[in-house]
């Protein structure tokens, strides 16, 4: 699909109300892993195995029989049994009890798990040991001090303040430059990376002229560039392969009717599909990545504004979680 048809495509799901409200989207995910802690936990439990036992058995006597009977029958009208029936039933659930959890995180702590997240770009810390911005943006990045964990959120802020830090220059390499805004990024570079699966998070994000909040991924070079939920002016959602191939959808953020949203990707060998509270806004089938990616999610400031004190921009990540298929 063309990047026109994509926005096309991307602006009418967001107008015409297809995708769901984030409340009601979180409700059904939490039933769904509800259904699936059940399931398990049926499926190894001892009424299915005493089911099993009584259809095997060999009875050697009418009453033994009858006696199986009546309890089979008791088994089978259980709350219980026929939940489990009804699950078991069920193409859509099927796909979730599929999955496994490879990563997570729900921010319950009182601070970044450094087990987890690096706080600078991956290869600041790889090669040398400090973080670093772009040039061509308008912001440096802070050794964490623009991040916080607090009520079970990473906030990430974004903030008009004066900063002196390395900046990365495509001509000249590092150099140290001044700046008047901060900001902050954290990534899974060092402790987690993964080709295929579902990637997910729940986000919550202000519209603050000049800057952006970003969720994506990206390997060892700065391509592949998976851009699962970038929102600035504009709404971002797609695939970079290099400065010539550019497959992005782009509609305006006023598109976006809530402050809050469960954005993700589903990935195989034979596509990706990004996800806007579980619906499928995008996809894609052509030059896909072919090794594991890492987990970013970054704020900056694309172009000179006035950040006021009391408003900074706020990005945060309520949690994450990302799943492979058995």
């Amino acid at each position: 699909m063309s990047n026109f048809l994509g926005n096309i495509s991307l602006a009418l799901k967001l107008k015409l109300g297809i995708v769901p409200s984030t409340l009601a989207y979180e409700s059904k995910l939490k039933k769904i892993w509800e259904d699936v802690e059940f399931f398990r936990e049926f499926s190894k439990g001892n009424l299915l195995k005493e089911y099993e036992e009584l259809e095997k058995a060999r009875h050697t006597s009418k009453e033994e029989q009858r006696n199986a009977k009546i309890r089979i029958k008791e088994i089978t009208q259980s709350e219980s049994w026929k939940k489990y029936e009804k699950l078991k039933k069920s193409s859509a659930f099927a796909s979730y009890l599929k999955l496994e959890t490879t990563f997570e995180d729900d921010f319950n702590g009182e601070k970044v798990d450094e087990n987890k997240w690096l706080t600078k770009f991956f290869w600041g810390e790889t090669l040398l040991g400090k973080g670093y911005s772009h040039s061509e943006e308008f912001h440096n990045y802070t050794e964490g001090e623009n991040l916080e964990v607090k009520n079970s959120n990473l906030i990430i802020r974004t903030s008009e303040e004066e900063s002196t830090s390395l900046s990365w220059n495509k001509k000249y390499g590092f150099l140290s430059r001044k700046s008047g805004f901060t900001s902050g990024i954290v990534n899974t570079g060092k402790s987690f990376r993964q080709q295929y699966g579902r990637f997910e998070a729940k986000i919550s994000f202000k519209h603050t002229d000049g800057v952006y909040n970003a969720f994506w991924m990206v390997g060892n070079s700065a391509s592949p560039h998976l851009n699962i939920f970038k929102v600035s002016q504009n709404l971002e959602l797609g695939l970079i392969n290099g400065p010539k191939e550019n497959n992005q959808s782009k509609v305006s953020r006023n598109l976006l009717k809530e402050g809050s949203y469960i954005v993700g990707i589903d990935w195989n060998k034979k596509e990706i599909k990004w996800l806007l509270n579980g619906t499928v806004v995008k996809k894609t089938t052509t030059n896909l990545p072919d090794s594991p990616l890492y987990l970013v999610f970054s704020s900056g400031v694309y172009k000179n504004t006035s950040i006021k004190a009391k408003e900074s921009n706020e990005f945060l990540i309520d949690w994450v979680r990302c799943f492979k298929t058995n």
